[in-house]
């Protein structure tokens, strides 16, 4: 499970950082669920790819693009996940009623973020997590697939489309993004990101080495830097479960 932070004063930032990986210290014993934390200081590297996120916690306050209207871009994109506006010298909640803008998803907190409220939005945003759907629809060509977790090997993109190769041996072309897919499939901790053209499911993986996998059906991915530690830190832990 993934966290992002997004937050130009520094101070702040680390604070936030801190408060997280108590959390995720305390959730982990508690659930077993692992969460990483990934933290950004500028928009245009939080903007990258938030559709691999659970939770997103944002505060722009320096820029003409402030945290409001980063928050509505996400919306506009499609991501369905918690995003968290902490108040701070930007008033997110008045910005929010003053423009009718509402979504299931969006959330608000106060700085100095208290504890008792991180961890209610924590607790309930892993609860979601580790009690998922046991499959999700999969629709393709008029036909609606229910597919688990492991049913799912990999997907990698060619050209516009995404390829879903599946344990049975059946491919299915979707024209989607690998991170749409990933949000899809983000109720299944074992479907892990590889690269922005590929993604897996580490209960399926043959061969792995620091640079390139080799899933059980023969596919092949070449493991991007940024995602090098994530998805080595993704297999050891599915070894510990």
């Amino acid at each position: 499970m993934y966290f992002a932070i997004c937050d130009d004063n520094i101070a702040d930032r680390k604070q936030s950082e801190r408060l997280l990986k108590r959390q995720a210290e305390r959730v982990i014993k508690e659930s077993g669920e692992q969460i990483y934390i990934d933290s950004f200081g500028n928009k245009e590297a939080f903007m990258i790819r938030p559709q691999m996120y659970q939770a997103l916690f944002i505060d722009m306050t320096l820029e003409e693009t402030n945290g409001f209207v980063i928050a509505k871009t996400l919306l506009d994109i499609g991501i369905t996940k918690p995003i968290i506006l902490c108040c701070s010298s930007i008033d997110y909640r008045k910005l929010a009623d003053d423009e009718g803008l509402k979504a299931n998803n969006l959330h608000f907190i106060d700085k100095p973020i208290k504890v008792e409220e991180l961890t209610e939005f924590v607790d309930r945003i892993v609860a979601e997590r580790i009690a998922p759907p046991s499959t999700v629809e999969l629709r393709y060509h008029g036909d609606t697939i229910y597919a688990s977790g492991d049913d799912i090997v990999c997907a990698k993109k060619k050209g516009e489309n995404l390829l879903v190769y599946l344990a049975d041996g059946r491919i299915l072309t979707f024209v989607t993004s690998v991170f749409n897919f990933y949000d899809q499939c983000s109720i299944f901790p074992q479907i892990c990101p590889v690269s922005n053209d590929g993604l897996i499911n580490i209960n399926h993986v043959k061969k792995s080495s620091s640079l390139r996998i080799t899933m059980d059906n023969g596919i092949s991915f070449f493991v991007a830097f940024y995602y090098s530690k994530i998805v080595r830190q993704a297999i050891e832990d599915s070894k510990k479960r």
